[in-house]
């Protein structure tokens, strides 16, 4: 308010100055006129000569006074428009940044309570981003892929196994082999991951972000051919983020150590997903995922937990032995490889279900 009042009290301070000088013109114009009572058609000329001069004198010198004060006015006004602009983006990155450090620790807390996991949240944003931002410049995913939705999942991703913190240590830790029931209880997580995100939705309205989130935890265990869980989605039907990081999840599964299997190599690893285009993935993103697998190879290399090395090589004997994966898709592998399931089923091995061929 007192810089309005100050502008106002500058500007009638003008207006004054100009009409002043205005009178001053305006009586000498007089004084000139009585001198020139005589004069006859030269009278008639000074006087329209002396009161355009009037005119353009007074006129002229409040406008300028006026542009020039109005001028200062707005430049003040843009200055002041600059600094609100950037204090709100600097406040808006801020909040983002707190969103997402409070979603990945959130996050990190669900992933604790599996110790064998090593940097997995960090390796699936990575791979989750890096497919996603490939997935961009595909003709399908081109007008689906914005530059938000990418920033997004690189989030989002790491929200994929929330629903983990609801399974019983008993199931959850288990390292012997589940029962059918214990395995139902298991597939419960991506339920209980969605029904939470959507609790936040309630309390904060719809949200973009927020669906994205419930979409990858809930849909993340579906596959191509409707054989995944929990509803038997078929093809486009599964979002596309929840099949995005259901390839970035399994590629992790396969190229990290767990309890019942070795790392396998990141060429064994691609095959895998390869083979698996079309059944347990949408067979565009696996091209889009052949395109530019050097870089998960790259990214593993680079997050990889510190105890784990870079490759092995699996054996066949190995092979037959140390797959531990769920029913399922040991039929699967057992009919492409030749090789027989193990029989042991984990908590750990089902994270690989939705994928090894």
């Amino acid at each position: 308010m007192h810089r309005k009042t100050l502008f106002l009290t500058m500007l009638l301070i003008a207006q004054a100055t100009c009409l002043a000088a205005g009178l001053v013109v305006h009586t000498r114009q007089q004084v000139a006129i009585s001198r020139s009572i005589d004069s006859g058609d030269e009278l008639a000329q000074q006087s329209i000569f002396l009161g355009a001069n009037i005119f353009l004198w007074t006129f002229g010198l409040q406008a300028a006074v006026a542009w020039t004060l109005i001028g200062r006015l707005f430049g003040r006004h843009q200055v002041q428009t600059d600094q609100s602009r950037d204090e709100t983006y600097l406040k808006t990155q801020e909040l983002i940044r707190t969103r997402d450090a409070v979603i990945f620790g959130l996050a990190k807390l669900a992933e604790s309570r599996d110790p064998e996991t090593g940097h997995h949240l960090e390796r699936i944003a990575a791979y989750s981003t890096r497919l996603a931002s490939a997935a961009r410049r595909h003709p399908k995913f081109r007008d689906q892929v914005s530059l938000a939705f990418i920033q997004a999942i690189g989030i989002n991703s790491a929200l994929h196994d929330i629903g983990k913190v609801g399974i019983p240590d008993g199931v959850l830790l288990k390292p012997e082999r589940l029962t059918d029931d214990e395995i139902l209880i298991m597939r419960q997580h991506p339920r209980i991951g969605a029904d939470c995100i959507e609790q936040i939705q309630r309390r904060l309205g719809e949200s973009k972000f927020l669906e994205q989130a419930r979409e990858i935890a809930m849909y993340h265990h579906e596959q191509w051919d409707g054989s995944g869980y929990p509803y038997g989605l078929h093809g486009d039907e599964i979002p596309l983020s929840a099949r995005i990081v259901m390839i970035a999840d399994v590629y992790d599964a396969l190229t990290s150590r767990r309890v019942y299997k070795d790392p396998y190599t990141h060429d064994v690893s691609v095959e895998r997903i390869s083979q698996a285009a079309g059944r347990h993935f949408d067979p565009d993103l696996v091209d889009v995922f052949m395109s530019i697998h050097p870089q998960f190879h790259e990214i593993a290399r680079l997050m990889r937990a510190p105890d784990e090395p870079d490759t092995i090589i699996p054996s066949d004997r190995d092979l037959e032995t140390n797959d531990l994966i769920s029913e399922s898709v040991g039929n699967l592998l057992e009919s492409l490889t030749g090789h027989h399931r193990a029989e042991l089923v984990t908590p750990h091995s089902l994270e690989i279900e939705k994928a090894v061929p």
